[in-house]
């Protein structure tokens, strides 16, 4: 009974897998907050009542099929002129870690660029909804992208505004006067120029001990020097890795 049992659980869909993922400190602070929630060198997240959902939605949205990309990035020599929405989601592991931190970090304003198709936005929106508070701003320029997202998003929540447009061009139109970022999330084109540029922008609108996620930080060589610099910068009281694909920091 025990083997048969042990049998059901390997064929178990990844989605429903409790993954272990390692935690790589790069600078590390014992006092800062971000300490505190990975105290071990790997983190097990635990799903919520919303993890099932979002991961349905997302495979709703991949059966779409491929989707045009911004032609925005052209300019940027992006290969291709289509993505699959799979390739370009935050996984359900991760996405539980970022559910997680919501919860325990109670921010207002959590900002993210760019949305995609709404996976990596709908973890977000998970643990504002189990705070029952706190508003996500999420950036999109590609309009067919951003319509789909809208759908996802608004099946877990309705804390949230959706941008059509970049972070840059956008941010000070949407931010509500007086309201700080207390947590962003940076996800859009990966080169050290663009990152570091937007990176400035949430330094100067962040709120103290903010909290910033850099999503594929070993994207490039390009991408993982930026990680490296950014990572060592004295205005972050610490900076973790997770899976050696996720940067954090935390302002000092």
């Amino acid at each position: 009974m025990l083997k048969k049992i042990a049998q059901s659980l390997q064929k178990l869909p990844h989605k429903f897998k409790k993954a272990k993922i390692p935690v790589t400190w790069i600078r590390k602070n014992d006092y800062s907050w971000l300490s505190q929630q990975f105290i071990k060198d790997f983190i097990k997240p635990e799903k919520t009542a919303f993890s099932t959902k979002i991961e349905n939605l997302a495979q709703d949205t991949n059966k779409l099929g491929p989707q045009p990309l911004w032609e925005g990035y052209a300019s940027n020599n992006i290969a291709g002129s289509t993505r699959m929405p799979n390739n370009v989601r935050t996984s359900a592991t991760m996405g539980n870690i970022y559910t997680y931190l919501v919860q325990k970090r109670q921010p207002s304003i959590i900002v993210e660029f760019g949305t995609a198709f709404g996976v990596s936005g709908m973890y977000f929106l998970a643990g504002l909804e189990l705070n029952h508070k706190g508003k996500l701003l999420t950036f999109e320029p590609n309009e067919v992208w951003r319509n789909i997202a809208q759908k996802n998003l608004l099946q877990i929540s309705e804390k949230f505004s959706s941008i059509a447009g970049t972070f840059e061009e956008n941010i000070d139109n949407v931010l509500p006067q007086g309201e700080s970022i207390d947590m962003a999330f940076i996800d859009a084109i990966h080169t050290k120029e663009f990152v570091m540029s937007q990176l400035e922008i949430v330094l100067a609108r962040c709120s103290n001990k903010a909290i910033i996620i850099l999503d594929d930080i070993n994207f490039s060589d390009n991408m993982n020097e930026c990680w490296q610099e950014i990572s060592v910068d004295d205005r972050f009281s610490c900076s973790v890795e997770l899976s050696k694909r996720v940067g954090i920091l935390e302002v000092a």
